[in-house]
């Protein structure tokens, strides 16, 4: 099977060049149940949340998805955001997870990306 990018939906860039980007892996689900896949410009890969709402806790958590792919057992020095925060209180209250437990969840859902 030949790839040509039109399983992900690009909806952000990180200073790397890197993209982040919903994952149309699940078919007749909407979008924001996607999960949520960082493409690195130097090759790096992987699921970083299972959706959109997830996602939004890994940011307020200070984890943006290179950070999650790059460092998913935390060595990184998370810093979490007031501003991010409040957007994921907003939009996604029932999903609040630390940003350990969005990344492990997103690595035990789909442990080979």
């Amino acid at each position: 099977m030949e790839l040509d990018g039109s399983e992900f939906r690009v909806f952000g860039q990180d200073g790397t060049g890197g993209l982040a980007a919903f994952w149309l892996m699940r078919h007749r689900e909407p979008i924001e149940q996607q999960p949520v896949v960082f493409l690195g410009s130097e090759g790096q890969t992987g699921v970083v949340a299972q959706n959109l709402w997830t996602y939004l806790w890994l940011l307020a958590d200070g984890f943006g998805p290179w950070e999650a792919t790059e460092y998913p057992n935390h060595e990184h020095e998370p810093r979490p955001d007031a501003r991010l925060t409040e957007i994921a209180e907003r939009w996604a209250p029932a999903h609040r997870k630390s940003a350990a437990e969005v990344i492990a969840a997103a690595r035990e859902e789909f442990p080979r990306l």
